[in-house]
């Protein structure tokens, strides 16, 4: 049984079986978490628990500015893919990823296409970048070829090209930011597209809310819906 079907206390269980070996590789492998650990006179080997975390000061984004490449704890040959995001002051920050790094991303990637309702046999376009550096577009990448469902990768923008793709490929889910969505509705609606009967059953949408803390539509999600 996969371990998120399991219960609160085996998965705690699990959870603090990795702790232990993940501490153990920073201790001996990451020059970041090294210098933590004296600094701040921690025992890796007396941290066994979650609740033991505590005892860990919190690790900042400007912490991975500051001192980016401390952070890196293998040999840089085996890097296999390189990528950034934005710093807080100001500077990108880069993450490098292993063989083992990348399987993990598609592993939870996997997971999450899964529990949107994705499966084996569909068809997925993607509307978001797998270049410039951007990881996630990697991971759902990644993530949908291991569920084993099929990969449009489109990219993102250009409402026509978009559109274009649904009517020859017929995808049944789409991946995009969700105010993404009405740029799309906006441009069928001015060329004649009869977008709420196309092949087109499920959105996934990344970076953006569509609802307030009680789980009610926003502003965005409302407008989605009306249409």
């Amino acid at each position: 049984m996969d371990i998120e079907y399991q219960s609160a206390e085996a998965i705690k269980r699990f959870q603090e079986e990795r702790l232990v070996v993940a501490l153990d590789y920073l201790k001996g492998h990451s020059p970041y978490y090294q210098r933590l650990f004296k600094n701040n006179h921690i025992d890796v080997s007396k941290i066994r628990t979650i609740e033991d975390l505590m005892e860990i000061p919190f690790t900042e984004k400007k912490d991975l500015q500051l001192y980016n490449w401390d952070f890196l704890c293998c040999p840089r040959e085996k890097v296999v893919d390189y990528v950034t995001t934005s710093g807080t002051l100001g500077e990108p920050v880069t993450f490098v990823s292993t063989e083992k790094d990348l399987q993990r991303h598609a592993f939870n990637e996997k997971k999450s296409f899964s529990c949107a309702g994705v499966k084996p046999g569909d068809i997925v376009q993607l509307m978001t970048t797998m270049d410039k550096r951007f990881i996630a577009g990697l991971a759902y990448f990644l993530g949908i070829r291991e569920l084993g469902a099929s990969i449009i990768r489109v990219g993102n923008g250009i409402p026509e090209l978009q559109w274009d793709t649904i009517a020859r490929l017929k995808p049944n889910t789409i991946m995009c930011v969700p105010s993404f969505i009405l740029r799309l509705i906006q441009y069928a609606e001015d060329h004649g597209i009869d977008y709420q009967n196309s092949s087109i059953r499920r959105i996934i949408g990344i970076g953006e809310g569509l609802r307030e803390q009680d789980l009610s539509l926003n502003l965005l999600g409302r407008r989605i819906k009306e249409k």
